[in-house]
């Protein structure tokens, strides 16, 4: 869970040091969940109490230049089960420090964003597991250049790393260095059309995996149907290619004791040398019909790199809303719904659906009760990877 979006950018900083302002909120949360390791059989319980510490701060260096940096901080304990305690700090993914200027109609922007988590609900193919701690970081520079007022272009370059802090989840460790491209035209005042491109090179630390590339080109529209309503629209072709065969599994073989050569035809029938090579495709709406009530649907269609496998396909449909019901509380529904194939000869396929709802009271500009409900219910083919979960949390947020 994280603090609510509360803060607008007029006052989302209060107080300052010369330059530099600051906003800092601090915060407690007691959750409930009855199912820890996301499993089908053996349930676990518990509550976890998870305090959470966010920080922002702006420089405005002049009226073109700024520096802005933000970090997430939260930690959990689990009453019961302390082997799954936080391993150290979590860092939000929402933790960046971005530095943007000028050089004439040229607008550059310099970013980094790194995080480390824990949790598992939301990695779609991880089942019976509570904990996948792994660290991210992501750097890059992107230029956006207003040509005319009708033209512009962005493109940029991004590097990527996954680190797994458990040897279980070894497999992931990678790096991605990704360029891309983005002009776009701005057809009227409501509709602007243009291309996205992007290359990925994709470098896995394990000789166990194939190294590859990701391809994704196609066109887009955004259309500002209504004052109260936007849409946005992309599709087109995505190529997700590997080297060669990636094993995974190579330990559990090893643990059979097979002789070199038998071991060896194993590996050959569970090694996956699948690529994807088909369309992507990315929507979504947009509609405020008031200051009190917004709401956005969502749907993408892509394929992701796997974990016990090269890739899997994943549809994503989502629903949500924030409605003021009254000056002081605000209402928050979330529905979706996903499914996914993955490649190789042990090909899994599941659908998720996900629901939640919070509710946040403000006793004042400062203080903030939260109280959320999240369900999860997971249908895979694979015996035991069918799971529910039902999770409660319960906050008190401050805001200096």
């Amino acid at each position: 869970m994280a603090l609510p979006d509360e803060m607008e950018d007029a006052d989302r900083y209060n107080f300052a040091l010369g330059n530099f302002r600051f906003g800092l909120a601090v915060g407690a949360g007691l959750e409930w969940n009855d199912n820890i390791t996301l499993s089908e059989n053996n349930r676990i319980s518990d509550f976890v109490f998870r305090p959470v510490v966010n920080l922002e701060a702006l420089w405005q260096l002049s009226d073109l230049n700024t520096l802005r940096f933000n970090i997430g901080l939260s930690y959990a304990k689990y009453f019961e089960n302390s082997q799954y305690d936080t391993e150290g700090v979590l860092i939000s993914p929402t933790s960046d420090l971005a530095f943007t200027f000028f050089l004439g109609s040229v607008k550059f922007t310099l970013r980094d964003r790194i995080s480390y988590q824990e949790d598992t609900y939301d990695v779609a193919p991880l089942s019976n597991t509570a904990v996948y701690g792994r660290w991210e970081n992501q750097a890059g520079i992107e230029a956006e250049w207003a040509v005319n007022q009708s033209f512009n272009i962005a493109l940029g370059y991004d590097h990527y790393n996954l680190w797994a802090t458990d040897d279980e989840f070894a497999l992931q460790d990678r790096a991605i260095d990704t360029v891309f491209i983005r002009p776009g035209v701005q057809l009227n005042p409501a509709i602007k059309v243009g291309l996205n491109a992007s290359y990925s090179h994709i470098n896995f630390d394990s000789s166990d995996r194939s190294d590859g590339y990701n391809l994704l080109a196609g066109p887009f529209i955004e259309w500002q149907v209504s004052e109260y309503t936007n849409l946005y629209l992309e599709g087109g072709y995505q190529a997700l290619q590997y080297d060669g065969p990636s094993d995974y599994n190579n330990d559990a073989i090893n643990a059979l004791g097979l002789s070199s050569d038998d071991a060896a035809a194993v590996q050959d029938i569970l090694q996956d040398d699948s690529n994807s090579s088909s369309y992507y495709a990315k929507f979504e709406i947009n509609n405020r019909p008031s200051e009190f009530f917004r709401h956005r649907l969502s749907f993408s269609r892509t394929a992701e790199v796997g974990f016990a496998s090269n890739f899997y396909e994943l549809y994503h449909v989502e629903y949500n809303a924030d409605w003021k019901v009254v000056e002081r509380l605000e209402i928050g529904p979330t529905l979706f719904y996903e499914h996914y194939n993955t490649s190789g000869s042990e090909s899994e396929e599941a659908d998720r659906i996900g629901a939640a709802i919070g509710l946040r009271y403000h006793f004042s500009s400062s203080v903030t009760l939260g109280l959320d409900y999240r369900y999860i219910w997971k249908d895979s083919n694979l015996e035991g990877a069918n799971y529910y979960q039902n999770l409660a949390f319960l906050s008190l947020y401050y805001k200096f």
